[in-house]
This record gives C-alpha cells, sequence and structure tokens, in this order.
C-alpha cells in the first residue's frame, strides 16, 4: 500500500520537476509537467488561456485522487484492524 502513496508522490514529483523545466528533455513521451511546462512557455498564464492549465491539472488531480481511494480500499481489505 505505501507503493501507491509512493507512484503518486513520483507524480507529482515529476510534475512539480518538468513545470519548472528541471524535468527530461523530451518530445517523445509528453508528460503532464511538460505538459504544463510548454503551457507556460507559450505564455497562456499572461494571455489568459487558463484552459491550457485545465486538462493536465484534472488528470492530476484524478490520478492522485484514484490513487488515494485504492490506497484506502486495499487498506481495509488487509488491515484486520479496520474490519468490522
Amino acid at each position: 500500500m505505501a507503493l501507491i502513496l509512493q507512484i503518486s508522490s513520483a507524480i507529482l514529483a515529476e510534475a512539480s520537476l518538468s513545470i519548472l523545466g528541471l524535468g527530461p528533455r523530451t518530445t517523445e513521451v509528453p508528460t503532464l509537467g511538460l505538459m504544463m511546462n510548454w503551457a507556460m512557455i507559450y505564455q497562456a498564464h499572461i494571455m489568459g488561456k487558463w484552459w491550457a492549465y485545465l486538462p493536465v491539472l484534472i488528470m492530476i488531480a484524478l490520478i492522485s485522487f484514484s490513487m488515494n481511494l485504492m490506497n484506502t480500499g486495499l487498506d481495509q481489505v488487509f488491515n484486520p484492524t479496520l474490519r468490522e
């Protein structure tokens, strides 16, 4: 169950590093952070084009939320102290 939380943390860390420009410089495999970096490079936040960030932010939130739900569900299944 700790692996699930570490995967979620790794996704958030990659997105954080890539938006700052410290992530991988690849055009073959776009990542969530790299897409946010591209939106920032093309000045979407200055030009008022907030929808350039919206799909990426929704995907990051959905992935993190689903990983948290999986962790909670597995914890309830495998932790005998939480069973009723």
